[in-house]
This record gives C-alpha cells, structure tokens and sequence, in this order.
C-alpha cells in the first residue's frame, strides 16, 4: 500500500493534472502528497519554488493539502527515486506526457523509475478521467499465461482487500482461436482467480476477452466495467526487455480513461 503519494511536474498542463487525481488517492488513506519538480542547477532553485506554488494556487482546493518540493539533480529519475526512498510508504503517481527535461514520457521518466523505485507506479495517461483517483469499485487485472504477467495479481489483491474494490482477472485470447476437447477458454483465469480468493477469502471475478488487439480489449472491457484502476506487468509474454510504447503496457496507458498501476518484475530490474 502506500501511505505517501509522489507527484513529479515539469509544467506542462498534462503533468498538473495528475495532482488532484493523485489527492483524492491520498484522502482515502488519510495519507500525504508531495509535488516535485526537477531543476539541474541550484541557481534555478528558488524560481522553480514561485512556479510550484503559483501552480497548486491555480489547482485551487484539493482533497490532501500537498506539500511542494525543489529537487536538484542532473537525473530527473534519480532525483524522484531518492525522494521516494527517503519517505516511507511512498508511491509515485506522475503523468505519462509532459515536456522539458522533468517530463514523465512513458518510455523514458517513467521507465527508468521503474528500474529504481521498489513496488508499482500509478501512471496517469492522456485519457484519464478529471474525476479519477478513487480506489474502490472494478480493478482489471491482464494476465497472459506468463509468470511475470502474473507477479501484478498479489499486488491488485492487495490493494482491492485494502480498498474494498474487486479485482477483474482477463485473459485476452484471439478471436480465431479454436479450443479443442474439454478445454475451457477461461480454465487459465479461473484456475488463478481461484487460488488468490482461496488464499486471501476476498472476491475475485474473471473473464476471458477476444481480440486481435489485447490493449483495446483490455481498455474496452474497463470502460464497461467503469473501472477504477487497471494493474499491468510491463514486461510478460512478449518478452520485452524494456517498456516502450510499443508495448501492451504502454498502449493500455496511453487509451485507458482510468489510471494504471504499473509494475516491473523484481527479477527484470
């Protein structure tokens, strides 16, 4: 869980709108908010500060009253990942568009957190809803038959036990596929759902998804489900080495009106 959310801007309205999403998350649990920005030299300290309070001026009320923060570093990454191992119980929600060198581009800010930072990133695409950031409601949870895909499943779990929320197992398998014999389409799914329910006694569902495009699928069926959040493995059956837009991760994020809760496998870092 977290109980300290990070938000990097750089400016760009894309980045300052994942702030009041990134509040409300911080409301439920009662928890803090810090919004940071990076600047590679002292001298830029001090005006970096004026535009981050004329910045939240402009946010107006939000739901946590956020704490705002001058970093100085020549690696916004590093920057943001040393910030967030000297808070505990921190977890960073950043855009994933901006502009300039704090920019968090999904691919690069983004990426490059995920390699230093333990546990999961929220990250807010450029169809996210203003209104989003609560924690309860549908999670949908992709996974591909791929042990790494399956390593974001304790982790929506956890936060679905947490946040009173019911955490969508699916599968998406191609509309030509034929099954042959006594084999189900949702026997992987459902044999994975079973388990985490039996293990943890909270409510697990599952579905089977068809489609050429598992991002769309994936995207279509939150948009049904009015999801809250959708948790993803950047890395599982197509054997990336990196998150990189082509990627089912990315696409996910960059369509889905709801945030999603990004994960690299411990063993990919």
């Amino acid at each position: 869980m977290f109980q300290h959310l990070v938000v990097p801007v750089d400016g760009s309205a894309a980045s300052w709108a994942s702030v009041p999403i990134a509040a409300r998350m911080a409301s439920v649990v009662d928890g803090k908010l810090d919004v940071v920005t990076v600047v590679d030299r002292l001298a830029d300290v001090g005006p970096a500060q004026v535009d981050l309070s004329d910045g939240l001026n402009r946010l107006g009320q939000l739901a946590v009253d956020p704490t705002a923060q001058v970093l100085a570093s020549d690696s916004v990454a590093r920057a943001i990942a040393n910030h967030v191992e000297s808070v505990s119980g921190a977890t960073v929600v950043l855009s994933s568009h901006g502009h300039g060198r704090s920019a968090a581009v999904l691919g690069s800010t983004a990426a490059e957190l995920l390699r230093l930072v333990f546990g999961p990133l929220v990250v807010i695409g450029p169809h996210v809803a203003a209104d989003a950031g609560w924690l309860d409601g549908a999670y949908v949870v992709p996974i591909d038959g791929s042990e790494s895909g399956e390593k974001i499943v304790p982790i929506a779990a956890a936060w679905a036990i947490e946040f009173g929320a019911v955490p969508w197992l699916v599968e998406v398998i191609d509309p030509d596929l034929r099954l042959t014999g006594d084999i189900s389409e949702s026997a992987y799914p459902a044999r994975i759902a079973h388990r985490i329910q039996a293990q943890t006694g909270h409510e697990v569902e599952y579905d089977v998804l068809h489609g050429d495009r598992p991002s769309r699928a994936i995207v279509d069926f939150a948009e049904r489900m009015k999801a809250s959040l959708i948790f993803s493995c950047t890395h599982g059956r197509t054997g990336l080495e990196r998150l990189r837009l082509g990627s089912v991760a990315a696409e996910i994020v960059r369509h889905s009106q709801c945030p999603v809760v990004l994960h690299r496998p411990p063993a990919l870092q």
